[in-house]
């Protein structure tokens, strides 16, 4: 090439690059996602039952809000093994929204469930491509939870916990595992003054054992501090993790009352208060609660380490609910909507090329990302609002994690004024929050 054409072709190239507006000449490409299709939330949710009960226990009222209000897809049971392998019964391959976690043994100790749900939380982890999961414990499943979450303090991987009539402090209903225990020692000792009256004691304690045995190493754990129980005492003070969103569903309803109107639920929880009362104060019966646990109980925050130190608390929210401990999953339109309910959390955004086209394009985190729309003001330019409308967002993976991703294209801004504009971001979940930020561009 001679140096007049070289000087030609440098000229062309020069007057083109002059021709681009400063703010287009900055931008490049958007970088390629990768979409997830098989997922419409980025948080799977594990639902843990609660002591006696089985996965079923989640079936039809509790899970209906998902399945049919929201349209999630259910991923089957996660179940352990005899031989401490995970099975899953799936019908989608283990990809899904939701799941129930099955403990092999209904009544074993809560170090044994939370093993059990270490297993749970690494498959859904593999299966979902997702970084992090919601936690929802029932009763002593949020124990197992919270057990979990301080084995794995610093790589837990969840997002929310979710505890629903759970006793962080103990029940005093466990206090039969003590009298059970020290009955049968007293017939084993074989004593000639106190054989007798121990067997007649212990036959009246195990006429009174329905599903779960009041020996069970479960009833052993939930004994309170008070009660001589050390398990609990021990967790209430191992330091739990900060980065988690923790609510507590308090079932708080006056149990007295709940029996004059004959309510068949309440009337089985006094009596179960009743057989606990022994060896205590008469008061426990009348104390606020869900018939079973105290709402003072029922509050993670009342926990050794989040007492010891205001600061932790934070992350914590409590609901309550009019509800006896049996009923608390019927509460569907209550308690599995707070499960989900909180703001959209915004990951990021920035303008660049899609197609060579300026695009904004917006990362936000949020639990069921499908419901949320997007509006961007343009300041700076002439008075200008571009919505996103529900149902635009694009589930997928990142570097950071799966988020949702809203892509407004911008051709209709003016391209050639001299100021940055100012990009006001606006995004409102189904719940009615907004969540805001800007960038300029």
């Amino acid at each position: 090439m001679t140096r007049v054409a070289v000087v030609i072709v440098c000229v062309a190239m020069m007057a083109a690059c002059a021709s681009v507006p400063p703010r287009m000449a900055l931008l490049r490409s958007c970088p390629d996602v990768k979409p997830v299709t098989t997922m419409k939330v980025p948080y799977p949710i594990l639902l843990l039952h609660g002591l006696g009960q089985k996965a079923d226990v989640w079936n039809g009222s509790a899970t209906q809000y998902f399945s049919k209000d929201l349209g999630l897809s259910f991923g089957g049971d996660l179940r352990v093994d005899a031989n401490g392998q995970l099975n899953t019964s799936s019908p989608r391959g283990g990809d899904a929204d939701f799941y129930t976690v099955a403990f092999s043994n209904p009544h074993d100790s809560v170090n044994a469930w939370r093993d059990e749900l270490d297993l749970c939380v690494q498959h859904v982890l593999r299966q979902t491509g997702a970084d992090r999961v919601i936690l929802v414990g029932y009763s002593m499943g949020g124990l197992a939870a919270r057990a979990y979450l301080v084995k794995r303090l610093t790589d837990h991987h969840v997002k929310r916990l979710i505890t629903i009539g759970t006793p962080h402090l103990g029940s005093p209903f466990a206090r039969i595992w003590s009298w059970k225990t020290e009955m049968e020692q007293c017939v084993r000792d074989q004593n000639i003054v106190l054989a007798q009256p121990c067997k007649a004691a212990l036959a009246a304690i195990q006429g009174a054992e329905g599903d779960v045995p009041f020996d069970a190493p479960a009833v052993r754990d939930l004994r309170r501090p008070e009660d001589g129980g050390t398990y609990l005492r021990k967790l209430s003070k191992y330091a739990h993790p900060l980065d988690v969103e923790y609510v507590s569903v308090i079932g708080d309803v006056d149990v007295l009352n709940e029996v004059k109107n004959l309510r068949e639920g309440a009337v089985q929880e006094l009596l179960r208060k009743v057989l606990s009362v022994g060896g205590g104060s008469v008061s426990e019966l009348f104390e606020t609660g869900d018939g079973v646990v105290s709402s003072k109980s029922q509050d993670i925050m009342n926990i050794e380490y989040f007492t010891v130190d205001r600061s932790r608390r934070r992350t914590a929210r409590v609901v309550n609910v009019g509800s006896v401990h049996i009923d608390h999953l019927a509460q569907s339109s209550d308690v599995q909507r707070m499960i989900l309910d909180d703001k959209a959390e915004f990951k990021g955004a920035s303008v660049c090329l899609v197609n060579g086209a300026p695009t904004l394009v917006v990362d936000v985190a949020d639990h069921i990302p499908a419901l949320c729309e997007m509006s961007v003001d343009i300041i700076g330019a002439p008075t200008q609002r571009i919505v996103a409308p529900r149902g635009s967002a694009v589930l997928c993976r990142t570097p950071d994690g799966i988020v949702a991703r809203f892509t407004v294209p911008l051709t209709d801004v003016p391209l050639d004024a001299p100021e940055p504009y100012a990009l006001k971001i606006i995004i409102t979940n189904t719940f009615g929050y907004t969540t805001t930020s800007s960038i300029a561009w």
